[in-house]
């Protein structure tokens, strides 16, 4: 083999630093053109807590639009009752063509009072002086009006806050059912290595593959299950925050447990009576209804009110064509055939039947009070039997594999193990949020204000 001398070995070094910088040039085109050609990437969107959703729902849902609409529809009808303690002002005029002259006769003589073409014009302004109280109280029932329609609408956004609070639950729920689901493949891909190898030795049969394939392919079709459930969800989540429903949104992986609620069934139920926006909403419905009563028996005293006019009258043969009138006058219907009687009556209906509702909203709201309370003790309870339930599922799953290497239990054994844990893993979660939806119901019915209170929770989740 013939030896290369100082000069070949210089050129073959050159050669070898050309080639290797050019190669480095055309992977260094390669990736710039790779960079142009991908798309610039999207900002994510912040993080949206539990709060900030439900403040979101009690702001732009549907129930906080269409209640806005209706407090300020009832505010019309206070500022409608209003405008009869000031006077009313009204203009006329007009141009009047005659064929001919008004002739007043007297005896022989006839003599012209008008003229054939004439423009007149009167201004008045009336200001009703008293009424029996009519306006008085059909002012107090536009207020209490009002405030029956506020009520209503607080309740109508806390109940869209509730669907708020489940829309987020169920994205998370499926959050963490999809982390359950990556534990279950997980885990039968180890196990299904382990029957493999087994296999291939000739120490298990073809049917503990086989058994052991079907089950992480049925497992592989419940995640595609819930990613498209996931996706539907945040959809729905969206649109009851009152956003297009493909608008991109982030929330947490898991909650922490949720806050204690800090005091006990029998605070709660006084809560309810105070300050539940059914209840608020049917007692201003009730003042309104006793002012409407008020009202009708007003009907029947007379009205008294003052009325002050200007006129005038184009016309050559007045010596006055303006004029100046004060009139002060009543009216009274003195028998209308019973008319305002039957409606004294059913205004009084009206209220009687207010009434029984109130009483029996304050009966149910305690049992109301009495259910969710229960149910969220029994789903904080059931959370920590299914805590404990996860631990014996995962060192029962440990010795059956254990036993199956040892060859002392069968395939199916270890399948009933890994689908018991997983099984447990679900009802942790299901029991984890299930208190967040009961806490939810509790404090929606004592009138408890919801983003103020899931302010504090965060965003590390316990569940497993």
């Amino acid at each position: 083999m013939p030896r290369l001398n100082a000069n070949d070995t210089r050129a073959t070094h050159r050669y070898r630093c050309a080639r290797l910088l050019g190669a480095a040039l055309a992977a260094g085109c390669l990736a710039a053109a790779a960079g142009a050609q991908q798309p610039p990437a999207t900002a994510q969107p912040p993080t949206l807590t539990l709060a900030g959703a439900l403040r979101e729902v009690a702001a732009r849902s549907t129930a906080a639009v269409t209640s806005a609409l209706d407090v300020d529809t009832a505010r019309t009808g206070t500022a409608r009752a209003e405008a009869a303690y000031r006077p009313s002002v009204s203009v006329s005029a007009g141009y009047q063509l005659r064929d001919h002259e008004i002739v007043a006769r007297f005896g022989t003589l006839a003599a012209p009072s008008t003229e054939r073409n004439f423009l007149t014009g009167e201004i008045d302004a009336t200001q009703l002086l008293w009424d029996g109280g009519r306006r008085n109280s059909a002012l107090a029932s536009s207020r209490a009006l009002e405030q029956a329609t506020m009520a209503q609408g607080e309740a109508s956004v806390l109940a869209s806050q509730l669907d708020g609070l489940h829309a987020y639950i169920r994205v998370l729920v499926l959050k963490a059912q999809r982390r359950v689901l990556a534990q279950r493949v997980a885990s039968l891909q180890d196990h299904l290595r382990e029957v493999q190898d087994l296999f291939d030795q000739g120490v298990v049969a073809r049917n503990d593959l086989l058994a052991t394939e079907v089950r992480l392919r049925v497992v592989d079709d419940q995640v595609n299950q819930v990613n498209d459930g996931e996706a539907v969800a945040l959809q729905g989540l969206n649109r009851v925050m009152g956003r297009n429903p493909t608008d991109p949104l982030a929330l947490p992986q898991s909650l922490p447990s949720p806050p204690p609620l800090g005091v006990g069934v029998a605070e709660l139920k006084r809560r309810a009576a105070d300050a539940n926006h059914r209840l608020l909403a049917l007692r201003a419905r009730l003042k309104a209804q006793e002012d409407a009563v008020a009202l009708r028996r007003a009907d029947s005293a007379p009205t008294v009110f003052a009325q002050a006019s200007h006129t005038y009258q184009q016309d050559k043969y007045l010596v006055y064509p303006n004029a100046n009138i004060l009139f002060l006058g009543f009216s009274w219907q003195a028998y209308d055939g019973g008319a305002r009687k039957a409606g004294v009556s059913e205004a009084e209906f009206a209220a009687a039947r207010t009434r029984q509702e109130i009483a029996d909203l304050q009966r149910r709201l305690e049992v109301e009070v009495e259910q969710a309370f229960r149910g969220y003790e029994q789903a904080l309870r059931q959370a920590a039997t299914a805590e404990t339930n996860v631990k014996a599922a995962e060192e029962n799953l440990r010795i059956e594999e254990d036993q199956y290497k040892a060859g002392l239990v069968r395939t199916t054994e270890v399948l009933d193990a890994e689908s018991l844990l997983a099984d447990s893993r679900f009802a942790l979660v299901n029991q984890h949020y299930d208190a967040y939806l009961t806490q939810g119901a509790v404090l929606a019915v004592a009138g408890e204000d919801l983003p103020t209170f899931f302010a504090a929770v965060g965003s590390a989740g316990q569940e497993q």
